[in-house]
């Protein structure tokens, strides 16, 4: 007989307190991992979770920037990064 927990993987929340994106502008960070689920706000677009370390602490932080999402899905493997997150008119990305 098959046991649920064997099959069944449930994402679970990243460790980490939370911190809204904006207090990370500008601010350098060790990108630790990501990963991404549909949007309760916005029907039809992913939210991303991004699990990070800022002066020796962890936290996460949550957004729909598509140009984020790309960059992470681009950089995977590159993981863990060191960047900084700049609001640039109306989108986000990492530099």
């Amino acid at each position: 007989m098959h046991k649920f927990s064997d099959f069944a993987k449930e994402e679970k929340a990243m460790d980490g307190d939370k911190v809204s994106i904006s207090e990370l502008f500008n601010k350098t960070i060790v990108v630790l991992a990501y990963r991404k689920f549909e949007s309760r706000a916005v029907k039809g677009k992913n939210c991303i979770e991004i699990q990070f370390k800022l002066d020796d602490k962890i936290g996460v932080t949550f957004t729909n920037s598509a140009v984020l999402e790309r960059q992470l899905d681009t950089f995977k493997d590159m993981m863990p990064f060191e960047a900084s997150i700049k609001k640039i008119h109306n989108y986000y990305t990492f530099t």
